[in-house]
């Protein structure tokens, strides 16, 4: 039934779009609000380019985009960045590792492969590995954070990697008042997190915000725990109401152990153990940020960008058979800069803006592998890699009679990897990649907050590193020659706010991919071994739609559904394990499922307010069933869908100096046993090494609280 729903969802939108506009046209004919009340409504702004500068209303830009405030945050007692987007459309989340801080985050249907293929930035600067394009979330200081805005789908402003869409994370500025906040919280598996921030003015041209964190877990599974530092601080400085520069530091130092799969056997007796020794990560970064926006005449601008990062990891990964002691280190530099132009053509309204960025990623890894039936022969890889990163872009928008907006853009980039192998000199290599990336879309506003929206746009994602050169284990998978994966991007939509009481999207997206990378066969028998090879075809579409409502001052509530579909357009053989023979060998068909990307998704959250003051919130989570990793055939029992109720408590109250704040979070209320990630592996603990289910429980019943006192002071 939902499969059925979500395809007349997704035609429907695209080929009877009038339907929608009837609908909207009769509800707001009977709305008489005042542009005072659309002012209001209008509140949240998003920067839909590669640096911020222009404030867009999110009813103007062609594409699909989901804001999540500080407030939000807040309200919702998050602890994670993952956390706080669980709850977004397009957004898919699970635990690969079994731990409550390293979860995994990608948009649209393309988490089906080793690798995210979703970049995010932090105040314009992309924090993604370079090696693998991972996403390290531990190290984004959660309290830090004043607004998350989430682009679903390719996008050629924000660059390569960006397939299933972009994460744009912004940090808070100083205050106008001084302010300090300090803050406990504990919770189960002796869950404890210590806080401060402060922030204010200096004078009246500099200002200021900081934060730091202790953060400490046990786990509820052996080996699962966690110890995170974070220091945040950041620095701005207005010499006049047409220039903005600010400067940001963040130094987080951590170590976190990872539980990995269970075999179900053991998962639905035990959930707690630990299959193998267990995995432990020790983490130190640093990271520097400086942004400069410049208003200057003739409606010019320029916003401006750098960075430096440095990034440790020493790392002990245990497996059935092997034990890996890894060390890496990764030095980023570079920056961005952008020029924009507002100006009016014939009468129209017209934003340009151009700009070019350049990145250098210097990163090497040295690792000792160890096979247990061999142990006096231990394999060794040390390895340094270089990357030089060129992008150049250039987008216009036109708005022509109020009416319709016409945004047409480009951009081109270029990659080189430089691979050195310090043990085997004959290894070393370079790649180099270019490509070019166009984007188009045109918005409606048949009224100020309801507008129809289409776009269409490309993408790009070049191989990680691993894939290109680095093999690890006793046989090789890595290819030199693999081309990056394409994307053609179409999605169409519908925006509304209707009154003052409810407000909805509606999207449809339909995304071809070409020369999608997995492990597959060169021939039927998979001789020699299977290794990482392009696929020609493949498809991600599906339909996202969200519902908010607000009644009384009492009560609010959002819904939000996901229905995704991710297939193979191409036939394929594969062997994930690297072996000949059966019975690893899949035979993947054309509309065969890629793994772990749930069908649909489904997200209701209810609050109510009985006093000033106190929130009383329900939070639920529906996962469809998935297929498991190395099932790309579809043949095998599926990993069940599970639902997660959430609820919590907030009160907050004005005291002499300050607000009181607290709150308590009960997380998984009815305490069912769920799995967010699963994978088919050889068993080799049962002797004949029979492929098996490996799942990664999630959390069970567990309880959150805290309380902190925020002194409001005085304006410098």
């Amino acid at each position: 039934m939902f499969k059925s729903l979500g395809f007349f969802l997704l035609f429907s939108s695209i080929f009877f779009p009038p339907i929608h506009f009837t609908f909207v046209y009769a509800a707001e004919s009977l709305l008489e609000d005042s542009d005072q009340d659309v002012q209001k409504v209008d509140e949240y702004i998003v920067s839909d380019t590669r640096l911020p500068t222009f404030k867009s209303n999110p009813y103007a830009i062609p594409s699909k985009v989901s804001i999540i405030t500080s407030d939000d945050i807040q309200k919702r007692g998050v602890r994670t960045v993952q956390e706080a987007v669980q709850y977004a459309t397009g957004v898919i989340l699970y635990d690969a590792v079994g731990n409550n801080f390293e979860q995994t985050i990608d948009l649209r249907g393309f988490n089906g492969q080793p690798f995210p293929s979703t970049t995010v930035f932090v105040d314009g600067v992309r924090i993604n590995d370079p090696d693998s394009n991972v996403v390290n979330f531990d190290l984004v200081p959660i309290e830090s954070i004043d607004r998350i805005e989430i682009y679903p789908g390719s996008s050629a402003i924000f660059g390569k990697n960006a397939l299933g869409g972009t994460i744009n994370i912004l940090t808070k500025n100083g205050s106008s008042r001084h302010r300090l906040r300090s803050g406990v919280n504990f919770g189960s598996f002796q869950r404890q997190i210590f806080s401060v921030q402060a922030s204010g003015p200096i004078q009246k041209k500099f200002r200021y915000f900081t934060s730091f964190s202790r953060e400490l877990e046990k786990g509820f599974r052996d080996n699962s725990g966690a110890r995170i530092s974070r220091f945040f601080g950041k620095f701005g400085y207005n010499p006049s109401s047409r220039t903005d520069i600010n400067a940001s530091f963040t130094y987080v130092k951590d170590r976190i152990y990872q539980a990995g799969s269970l075999p179900l056997s053991i998962a639905t007796v035990d959930p707690t153990r630990n299959f193998t020794s267990g995995d432990f990560h020790d983490r130190e970064s640093n990271a520097v940020r400086i942004n400069m926006k410049q208003e200057l005449s003739g409606g010019f601008s320029v916003t401006v960008n750098g960075f430096y990062q440095q990034f440790q990891e020493e790392g002990e990964t245990v497996g059935q058979t092997s034990q890996i002691n890894a060390l890496s280190a990764v030095e980023s530099w570079g920056g961005a800069t952008q020029v924009a132009h507002h100006s009016q053509i014939f009468g129209q309204s017209n934003d340009l803006v151009f700009g070019g960025e350049f990145a250098r990623n210097d990163f090497g890894n040295n690792d000792r592998a160890f096979f247990f039936s061999f142990p006096e022969f231990p394999t060794l890889t040390h390895t340094s890699i270089d990357e030089d990163v060129l992008g150049l872009y250039f987008q216009n928008t036109l708005t022509l009679w109020s009416k319709f907006i016409v945004m047409g853009g480009v951009r081109y980039d270029h990659d080189q990897f430089g691979f050195k192998d310090n043990k085997a000199p004959a290894n070393n290599i370079s790649r180099r990649f270019n490509r070019v990336t166009p984007r188009a879309g045109v918005t409606y506003r048949m009224f100020p907050r309801t507008s129809v929206f289409f776009q269409y746009s490309k993408g790009f994602r070049v191989p990680t590193v691993g894939q290109l050169f680095t093999s690890r284990g006793p046989f090789g998978s890595s290819d030199p020659d693999l081309r990056p994966v394409k994307t053609t991007n179409y999605e169409i939509g519908m925006k509304s706010r209707l009154g003052k009481h409810l407000e909805g999207t509606v999207t449809a997206f339909h995304t071809d991919v070409q020369d999608e990378i997995i492990t597959s066969c060169g021939d039927p028998t998979c001789a020699p071994v299977a290794s990482n090879r392009n696929v020609d075809e493949s498809r991600r579409r599906g339909v996202e739609a969200s519902v908010k409502g607000f009644f009384n001052g009492y009560f609010d509530g959002s819904l939000n559904y996901t229905f995704t579909e991710a297939t193979f357009q191409s036939k394929v053989i594969t062997n994930p394990f690297f072996l000949m023979g059966s019975p690893f060998i899949e035979n993947i068909s054309i509309g065969d499922s890629f793994p772990m990307v749930p069908e649909h998704r489904i997200s209701v959250t209810g609050n109510y307010h009985p006093i000033q003051g106190m929130t009383l919130s329900l939070m639920g989570l529906y996962v469809s069933p998935q297929f498991l990793l190395n099932d790309s055939s579809n043949s095998k029992a599926r990993l069940p869908g599970y639902f997660v109720l959430n609820a919590k408590a907030s009160l907050e109250r004005p005291v002499p100096g300050g607000i009181l704040k607290g709150f308590l979070m009960l997380n998984n209320i009815t305490d069912s046993t769920y799995f967010s990630q699963g994978i088919y592996f050889p068993n080799l603990s049962t002797g004949g090494g029979k492929l098996e289910q490996f799942v990664v429980p999630g959390y069970p019943f567990n309880v959150y609280g805290g309380i902190s006192f925020e002194f409001d002071g005085f304006s410098g």
